[in-house]
């Protein structure tokens, strides 16, 4: 008779293949049907829940849409000149607590959330990658600027069987493309490979690679449309990125400066919003 402990950790060790077969972009790009079997099935759970969760909250989502509203009106009354200037101001109302109801924010990890929303979690001041990443994307949505949601692996190795466990967001200047980490002091990070991209800096010793499969789990992307994008982020990495002297003595000093002068606007700005913050944050979903 085969004992049942070791049954159950031949299962758990099944169980452990398949997600590292989801994991492993040289599987299901090249459609190892067992693969996209498993990120299909990920995908239609979590469609359902996402419209479950947002239908029982619309409330909450309409106000959301309104707060973005004020949000994108703000940022336009200054002097920022380009989608990376945008995005640090963004993180500097975030990381200063302009968008939270209690004029704080903690990056940490909250699963009181509503899925395809995720972004209001700033306005309840507390919130991880996810939640920045798709805050910035909805704010340049209003905007009509062009951001998208970047999933990746953040870590040691080359990320082969790494699941995504971080996103940035990407972002274009001087004809070319970006991620930009609001999460962690807007490191910026350029295309080095179409899915590796490496840490704008003078000892470029950061990198993240490309998580494609997590853009069909959430019903962002299918397949083919994945195969065209890494075909154009292989455009970009034959571009010569900007220099981490200009990203951080000009750019980023200009943008800190610009907010940081404007202290008595955005105290206005968050007294404004004060009481739609508080009603978003008051009706999120409770653990």
């Amino acid at each position: 008779m085969v004992e049942r402990s070791f049954l159950l950790r031949y299962n758990m060790t099944l169980i452990r293949v398949n997600y590292m077969k989801c994991y492993n972009e040289k599987r299901y790009l090249n459609g190892d049907t067992e693969a996209l079997e498993i990120i299909y099935y990920w995908r239609d759970n979590y469609l359902k829940e996402k419209a479950e969760e947002i239908g029982a909250y619309s409330d909450v989502v309409d106000e959301y849409d309104l707060f973005l509203d004020e949000v994108a009106d703000e940022l336009l009354k200054y002097d920022l000149n380009n989608p990376l200037e945008y995005s640090i101001a963004l993180n500097y109302l975030i990381s200063e607590g302009y968008l939270s109801a209690d004029e704080t924010f903690k990056r940490r990890e909250s699963f009181e959330e509503i899925k395809g929303k995720l972004g209001i979690n700033i306005v309840s001041g507390r919130g991880c990658c996810r939640n920045i990443s798709s805050f910035h994307k909805d704010v340049f949505d209003k905007l009509g600027i062009y951001s998208k949601e970047f999933y990746c692996y953040l870590g040691h190795g080359n990320g082969k069987n790494g699941f995504a466990n971080h996103v940035i967001n990407l972002v274009e200047y001087d004809d070319n493309l970006y991620g930009i980490d609001l999460l962690n002091y807007n490191m910026l990070y350029h295309f080095k490979k179409p899915m590796k991209l490496e840490l704008v800096s003078l000892f470029n010793v950061g990198k993240v690679i490309y998580k494609p499969y997590y853009e069909i789990t959430v019903g962002e992307s299918d397949l083919e449309s994945i195969k065209k994008t890494i075909k154009q982020f292989e455009d970009y990495s034959k571009i010569k990125p900007i220099s981490a002297l200009e990203y951080d003595c000009d750019i980023k000093y200009r943008t800190n400066k610009i907010m940081s002068d404007n202290k008595s606007k955005l105290d206005n700005f968050s007294k404004k919003t004060k009481v739609l913050k508080k009603s978003i944050a008051d009706n999120m979903p409770r653990l």
